[in-house]
């Protein structure tokens, strides 16, 4: 039993400290850069034989007033297509930022919650435009989307009435011009932080009790 006691101290100290050090950086770890891959379709292409592909970056712990959080966007790419035949366009230095509405006005008469992207975006000449400017939508209809406006992770596609993307180009004069499409997937790449360590803290967890079985063992015979 004396054997035994040291160990068990041992033991319960190193687990306890293994799981604080875990609860700890969980909050944390809630501030850090996140990737979302997506996918889509285009509105040009009533068959959906164009895949729409994508990526974006964002720097969840930005600060920020009203809802708007000002050079939060780290990183882009959209790529319309696939093959020889694709055109990817991607993020560009300049204005962008992640903005959080509540109650505003969605268009044809739509009142609701908006988490938007916007970035300046850059990438080969199509003919006489270049595009300018990428944007992300996830809206809400009716509201609910979120209790606050705090820079937040994009809301899942399953509580959002619409999801949208759309790319802009403009010509040698400045005329516009915007290709756009619906967002059909939205994954989280890699797992977030506060997950991987919560996964590593179990790992750790279970490490620590096999070995101090084997000293037990060791220990009895």
């Amino acid at each position: 039993m004396r054997m035994i006691n040291p160990w068990f101290r041992r033991g319960g100290i190193l687990a306890a400290v293994a799981v604080c050090s875990l609860l700890v950086p969980l909050t944390a770890a809630h501030a850090a850069l996140v990737t979302y891959s997506f996918t889509g379709n285009f509105d040009g292409d009533p068959l959906g034989m164009t895949p729409i592909t994508g990526s974006f970056q964002f720097d969840n712990g930005t600060s920020g007033s009203g809802g708007v959080y000002n050079s939060a966007v780290t990183g882009m790419s959209l790529t319309i297509g696939s093959g020889s035949g694709s055109y990817t366009s991607v993020l560009a230095p300049g204005e962008n930022a992640v903005t959080i509405s509540q109650n505003i006005n969605l268009g044809g008469g739509l009142v609701g919650d908006r988490w938007a992207l916007v970035t300046a975006a850059t990438g080969p000449q199509v003919g006489d435009f270049t595009p300018f400017r990428f944007d992300l939508r996830f809206d809400g209809e009716g509201g609910g989307l979120f209790t606050n406006t705090n820079l937040q992770d994009p809301p899942s596609l399953s509580t959002v009435s619409a999801a949208r993307w759309r790319l802009m180009f403009e010509d040698s004069l400045g005329d516009p011009v915007a290709l756009r499409g619906s967002i059909t997937s939205l994954t989280a790449v890699p797992l977030p932080a506060a997950v991987i360590l919560f996964g590593a803290g179990l790992i750790s967890l279970v490490g620590l009790g096999a070995g101090g079985l084997r000293n037990l063992r060791g220990s009895r015979a």
